[in-house]
């Protein structure tokens, strides 16, 4: 199934759905997400028969997660600004949606989730209340965000230089990040927007592991930074530098620890 609202507003987003490389982008970052997410909403507890909202979808891996665990009682709607990437699934309505300022979906949800979402959106502890509103008694709200740290991240590279080009990137791509309104601390600042609107039983969990490159986070760095190249050179960051992570992050020989994923969750009072 699918639906559009009537709004196609301008974004906040630094990196673009219809990028040339935005399906290998958002599939590398569910190659290094997914399988701590899926477990974080194992843990939660997703009901036969649940209604899930999924808000910034993106490829659309964990809206069709959820659609397998709701079985055929269930429900789960994906959104997004630019839901092209989101394959269809029986349970799953697609929805054209720009959570910061399109109506919430009607009626109530037992399960929210949004991946590396509100850091974007300058409205983001308004919108942090609305998904919370839009939840059951009950019902779960879930909010994952990453922390752009590329500084520390290597761990074993076939040339030195790596770890100034990644502190490099750190710089540039934070600059690039807030010129767009992120928050680049938002990670940090979950929990107490959580437990402030009152939302209950918050916690919070960490997430990083390695990879090697051509596989997860240098995935994410390598389309990434061809994506942003003209900001990041704005920004100060030298060619060189880019051509060298473009290399680096398809070397097998490149061990990076992917960046952190801060995961917190929330009930609403029953």
């Amino acid at each position: 199934m699918s639906a559009a609202t009537g709004h196609q507003p301008g974004t906040p987003y630094a990196f673009d759905n219809d990028a040339a490389h935005a399906d290998v982008l958002l599939g590398s970052l569910g190659e290094m997400l997914d399988e701590y997410t899926t477990a974080r909403l194992t843990r939660i507890g997703v009901a036969a028969g649940a209604r899930c909202l999924e808000v910034g979808a993106g490829a659309g891996t964990i809206a069709a997660w959820l659609a397998d665990r709701v079985g055929p009682d269930g429900e789960v709607i994906a959104t997004d600004v630019k839901p092209q990437h989101v394959r269809p699934h029986p349970r799953l309505t697609i929805m054209r949606h720009d959570v910061a300022v399109d109506p919430m979906p009607a009626g109530s949800f037992d399960l929210i989730h949004a991946r590396a979402v509100l850091q974007h959106v300058p409205q983001r502890h308004e919108v942090l209340a609305r998904l919370a509103g839009s939840l059951a008694p009950g019902g779960v709200l879930l909010v994952e965000e990453l922390e752009a740290q590329w500084a520390t991240t290597v761990l074993d590279t076939p040339d030195p230089r790596a770890h100034d080009v990644f502190a490099a990137y750190e710089r540039g791509i934070r600059a690039v990040l807030q010129a767009n309104g992120n928050d680049i601390a938002w990670c940090r600042h979950v929990h107490a927007a959580m437990a402030g609107i009152g939302l209950t039983r918050v916690e919070t969990e960490a997430w990083q592991r390695s990879w090697s490159g051509g596989t997860g986070v240098c995935l994410l760095a390598h389309f990434g930074s061809r994506e942003l190249a003209p900001q990041l050179l704005e920004a100060g960051m030298a060619a060189e530098d880019l051509r060298l992570l473009a290399d680096l992050t398809l070397d097998p020989r490149l061990a990076m620890l992917g960046i952190p994923l801060l995961s917190t969750s929330g009930v609403r009072a029953e």
